[in-house]
């Protein structure tokens, strides 16, 4: 593993803290633009048989709330990865819940969000997670014991590395966690490199691919990174996508 002169790493760092202003600034501007909406149309109310709108000012104050919530816990654990922002992804979904005989979701209508950031690594990938673990517990986020995201990359480390001809271990074959939970938000992690092109794959469908029940959405804002755009240039050796999802509205 390289070491960094004093110089590399404050121009690392000021690059860092440039992409972070820029794709930061994505939540403000969809916030701003659902206000400027409220405020020049008239909105009326819901009963509780109708859907919300998504639009009205109790969603989008609702809306507001949750992506602050959310960018603020995906901000500290962002900060404590070691590795260079590349992007930035925004889902944001209203749907309608199932209520029958055989699936209750609990809700009959549910606003949620899904955030990504790509970061990219250099070094050795299975420490660097273990070492995320360890900073995710200090955080108060809580999951099963052999749940934890550097904890599945080592135990399955080898056995990827055994189905390789070369050795050689595909990130994107590596599984991600599902109970990283902390105050009814979840944090998902998805892994790639530039060089392998499933991997950049399974990152793009996994910064779309709301993991909520049931149908089709009535209302679906969708700002996606570019991935190949976002990862071209930079040359890391490892490539994790961080999500946090969180719900911000139900009835």
């Amino acid at each position: 593993m390289h070491s960094l002169t004093d110089a590399d790493e404050n121009d690392e760092m000021r690059a860092s803290r440039l992409i972070l202003g820029d794709h930061w600034t994505r939540r403000n501007r969809w916030l701003a633009v659902a206000s400027v909406i409220v405020t020049s149309v008239l909105i009326g109310g819901c009963d509780a048989s109708s859907p919300p709108d998504p639009l009205s000012a109790s969603v989008v104050d609702a809306r507001s709330e949750g992506m602050q919530q959310m960018g603020a816990a995906l901000d500290e654990v962002v900060a404590r990865v070691d590795g260079q922002v590349l992007g930035e992804s925004l889902i944001d979904e209203c749907y309608e819940g199932q209520r029958n005989w055989k699936v209750d979701t609990g809700y009959d209508y549910r606003c949620s969000l899904l955030i990504g950031v790509l970061v990219g690594m250099d070094g050795d990938f299975r420490t660097q997670m273990l070492d995320t673990d360890m900073a995710l517990s200090e955080l108060g986020w809580q999951s099963g014991d052999g749940e934890w995201p550097g904890r599945l990359v080592h135990d399955y480390w080898d056995l990827r590395a055994g189905e390789s001809p070369d050795g050689h271990v595909r990130l994107d074959r590596l599984p991600g966690p599902l109970t990283v939970t902390r105050g009814g938000l979840r944090l998902l992690f998805d892994y790639g490199s530039v060089v392998d092109d499933r991997g950049l794959d399974r990152i793009d469908r996994s910064q779309q691919s709301t993991p909520w029940c049931c149908g089709l959405p009535f209302f679906d804002k969708r700002e996606p990174m570019n991935v190949v755009q976002a990862t071209g240039a930079q040359g890391h050796d490892h490539l994790i996508l961080i999500t946090v999802e969180g719900h911000y509205f139900q009835k």
